[in-house]
């Protein structure tokens, strides 16, 4: 009986009709509730085109050269140095040019070897890893003394590799493992262009090889023979650097 009456009671009673949209109404409604997928999916896309770039199209350089400093390189003297570096190289991965890279880390030791600021763990973590797992051999620093006592990893100005378990300690015997920058007769006589002093409001354009005074180079230290294999390249490159050039005193 109860179903009767209401079918009674609501006999007049239509249903909803359903609504028409019009086509930019559909549009904008699907927009609506898309539009943050579609944003995620664009940004997927763009990251999976910058990994699929660097692994298959990207140049690996010839050399990889460290530059560990209290402070980085003038844009100018860093583009000049890696175009008279590669002068001075040979296509060593067959794709018809020299390439070098220039790794920058902006890293200030104490004098226990250690760093006291985030920017300079950052880098030192980063430079820790490109060092045991990269292609890095040729380095130049500002502070070699607290680039071995923290890295420990120059090879001696002979080639042959601290023993670090025989008596004294290799970060004692630094001077043995660099070389100035200013006594390589090759780097200190490279054309590094001009550049303008950070800060220096009357805009005096510097030759671009005092940018590079209190720079000493070293190479990293081979293991095994795989290394100096794998390195062979980078350590001509290091003797044509370094020909003539007199140790620290």
């Amino acid at each position: 009986m109860a179903g009767e009456y209401f079918r009674w009671k609501y006999r007049d009673v239509k249903p909803d009709e359903k609504p028409v949209y019009t086509k930019a109404e559909l549009r904008r409604n699907w927009w609506a509730y898309h539009w943050k997928w579609l944003l995620l999916g664009l940004a997927f896309l763009v990251m999976l085109g910058f990994l699929i770039h660097d692994i298959f199209f990207r140049v690996k350089p010839d050399y990889t050269v460290a530059f560990v400093s209290r402070s980085t390189l003038p844009d100018e003297v860093r583009s000049s140095l890696t175009a008279r570096l590669s002068e001075l190289g040979e296509d060593l991965n067959g794709d018809g040019k020299v390439t070098v890279e220039l790794s920058q880390y902006q890293v200030s030791f104490d004098v226990n070897g250690f760093i006291n600021t985030d920017q300079a763990s950052t880098a030192t973590t980063r430079l820790t890893v490109d060092l045991s797992s990269g292609d890095t051999y040729i380095i130049l620093t500002d502070d070699p003394e607290g680039f071995q006592r923290r890295m420990a990893a120059l090879a001696y100005l002979d080639g042959s590799t601290p023993d670090r378990l025989a008596e004294g300690s290799s970060c004692d015997r630094w001077r043995e493992m660099v070389y100035p920058w200013a006594d390589c007769p090759v780097l200190s006589g490279l054309d590094l262009g001009t550049y303008v002093k950070f800060l220096d409001i009357s805009g005096t354009e510097l030759d671009g090889q005092t940018a590079m005074e209190g720079i000493y180079v070293g190479r990293r230290m081979t293991v095994t023979d795989r290394d100096a294999q794998r390195f062979a390249g980078a350590e001509a490159l290091w003797l044509k650097l370094t020909a003539g050039a007199k140790e620290s005193d």
